[in-house]
């Protein structure tokens, strides 16, 4: 049988490959709608659909199985790598606030490494008023050492504010914006003199410059510093930059305006000077 097979393979092989196609045709070429078919579109439609139902359960067979060989073990490599992409991005947000706070404690170690003159009380603030007319802050004293009124509190871009009420291990600083400061400044490029008074605007934290004369010579970009008077605030701290003049003809001053160099709305560590004379 097996030598007939061999010795007829072309003739076969020629057979199914003209009668293959002839099936293929007769079981696709559908007759019309409620046409009864005949017997042998009928056979070869039977032997066609025998051999796809088949082929289709073969290969769903083979699918499902490799499916289940592998999935499981994707699965379980997906969640693993769920799980360490999650521990890596809480180390990073770790990290980020590690270094963050690092950069502010350096700028803290400086600014008392350049003043060193000062007795400085650190300490952290817990809380802020967000009122458009009053600007204050409440800090945790990291000290047992007494705060009183007025005491200046600066950090390491400048001044903050003042002390406004003590309590127990806390403390309230109304800050430069705030509409009850008052600080003496001058201009470190002309030593032109003003009083820095807070607008208490609720979409800032700007204040102006107050009693600046029209023969007063003052621009955009100057920076204010602490003259040293009215014995609240040492002299050349920082408080802020002039960014709006505006030459009043009515009056007798100009109108100026200061951004402070400290950002309030990120500040979280300042300094309360204790030996001001």
């Amino acid at each position: 049988m097996l030598a007939w097979v061999k010795y007829h393979r072309r003739k076969l092989t020629a057979l199914v490959l003209i009668c293959v196609p002839l099936f293929v045709v007769a079981s696709s070429a559908g007759a019309s709608v409620g046409e009864s078919t005949t017997t042998p579109v009928r056979w070869a439609g039977g032997l066609m659909g025998g051999f796809q139902a088949g082929m289709h359960s073969v290969i769903g067979t083979t699918g499902g199985f490799f499916r289940t060989l592998t999935g499981g073990d994707q699965s379980g490599e997906i969640e693993e790598l769920r799980l360490e992409v999650e521990q890596l991005r809480e180390e990073k947000t770790r990290l980020i606030g590690v270094l963050q706070e690092n950069s502010r404690l350096r700028g803290m170690v400086g600014f008392q490494q350049t003043h060193p003159e000062f007795d400085l009380v650190a300490a952290e603030v817990i809380a802020r008023d967000i009122s458009p007319f009053f600007r204050v802050i409440k800090i945790k004293i990291r000290s047992s050492q007494p705060l009183e009124p007025r005491m200046p509190v600066v950090s390491a871009q400048g001044v903050v504010g003042q002390v406004h009420r003590v309590y127990e291990g806390y403390a309230d600083v109304i800050l430069v914006s705030d509409p009850r400061s008052r600080i003496d400044a001058i201009s470190q490029r002309n030593r032109t003199l003003g009083v820095i008074e807070g607008l208490g605007h609720e979409a800032d934290y700007r204040a102006r410059v107050a009693y600046v004369t029209e023969r007063d010579e003052v621009r955009v970009g100057d920076t204010m510093v602490t003259s040293g008077m009215g014995g609240v605030f040492p002299r050349e701290l920082i408080v802020g930059e002039i960014v709006e003049v505006d030459l009043n003809t009515e009056g007798l001053f100009q109108e100026v305006v200061i951004e402070p160099t400290v950002d309030f709305a990120r500040l979280e560590e300042v300094f309360v000077i204790t030996n001001v004379e």
